[in-house]
């Protein structure tokens, strides 16, 4: 097959162009879908029936309902099975409960939709919420040095909702961890995950507030380009500023980390990466971004100490064996 192994067992960031019937057969034809949203969405569903679960139902605006087989049961839902273990689940249930004010959960999202971010953001990193010597082991293999001492978790945090001492608006971070550093200032890695998702967002050019702060925080070469400020990197200048307005808040000796996570097959949010990545000073001072592959992260997860979990993070978002076997077992042309 060229692109893929002879034992499934590692694939490059080639994906196929899944044919439509294969799509229907598993209940995720959705033509709007990127190459690897296609792809996920199936590998999503894949994963849901090697588990035993039943789809879930897409509702339209309009109310009328379809089966969706990247959507979870409403009763698998409830029974927290969007999450790899019961003790996930849990942190996941008590982090909505209290979560920050203003925060913008969605809730069926995040326990019916197999897809969503949220969820794959609390399945890598919801345990560390409560485990001192494992986010120590994880963070120190994502960002070696950059933490003496890792002391909280937050997720879907933002320092101020509609604040306008940062941005004005609801922007915040899908995780947000907070310690010192090895000298002992105050340290904090604000990230955003990405599964499926294109980087597209609503712009911000119509802001007056944005464009301020582009030209104040001095963290890209040109903080008058407009592209800053829509399309694919919409959402990365809107972190970073509200990154570098943290840093600010904390004084100046804090430091400061900007993180982007998403699968190394999703091209287009990489393309937004490199894109945005070609627009920033490159300067020393200030909140740094980097970008880093789901599938490192996901191998940190077992190099720290949990080889089970990050097993199981692999078969879930990572591991697109199965839709490769659906191409090679594909037989459009058999008589009936």
């Amino acid at each position: 097959m060229g692109d893929v192994s002879d034992s499934y067992g590692q694939v490059n960031a080639t994906l196929p162009v899944v044919p439509r019937d294969v799509l229907r057969r598993f209940h995720v034809d959705e033509p709007s879908d990127t190459r690897f949203a296609c792809c996920a969405r199936l590998l999503q569903s894949t994963w849901r029936e090697m588990c035993g679960m039943k789809p879930g139902l897409h509702r339209s605006r309009s109310g009328s309902q379809r089966v969706l087989g990247s959507r979870l049961s409403e009763v698998d839902a409830k029974q927290g099975r969007n999450f790899l273990t019961p003790d996930i689940a849990r942190l996941a249930r008590r982090a909505v409960a209290y979560r920050e004010y203003g925060a913008l959960i969605d809730e069926q999202r995040l326990w019916e939709n197999l897809l969503s971010s949220q969820p794959l953001t609390f399945n890598l990193f919801a345990l560390c919420q409560v485990d001192e010597e494992r986010r120590h082991r994880l963070f120190e293999r994502l960002f070696p040095g950059f933490f003496g001492e890792v002391e909280k978790l937050a997720f879907e945090h933002s320092p101020g909702r509609g604040d306008t001492r940062y941005l004005g608006d609801y922007t915040a971070f899908d995780l947000f961890v907070s310690g010192t550093g090895p000298d002992g200032r105050p340290a904090f890695i604000a990230i955003e995950v990405k599964y499926s998702e294109d980087m597209r967002q609503p712009g911000r050019s119509g802001s007056a507030r944005y464009r301020e702060l582009t030209r104040a925080c001095a963290l890209h070469l040109d903080p008058d380009a407009p592209s800053l400020l829509t399309g694919h990197l919409a959402q990365l200048t809107a972190e970073h500023l509200l990154a570098a307005l943290i840093r600010e808040q904390w004084g100046q000796g804090a430091h400061g980390l900007f993180v982007t996570i998403a699968p190394a097959a999703n091209r287009e949010a990489w393309y937004a990466v490199e894109l945005y990545r070609s627009m920033l000073d490159r300067r020393p001072d200030g909140v740094s971004f980097m970008a880093i592959a789901l599938e490192d992260v996901i191998a940190a997860v077992s190099e720290a100490g949990d080889p089970d979990l990050s097993a199981r993070l692999h078969t879930r978002y990572t591991d697109f064996s199965p839709v490769h076997r659906l191409i090679d077992d594909w037989q459009p042309f058999t008589e009936d």
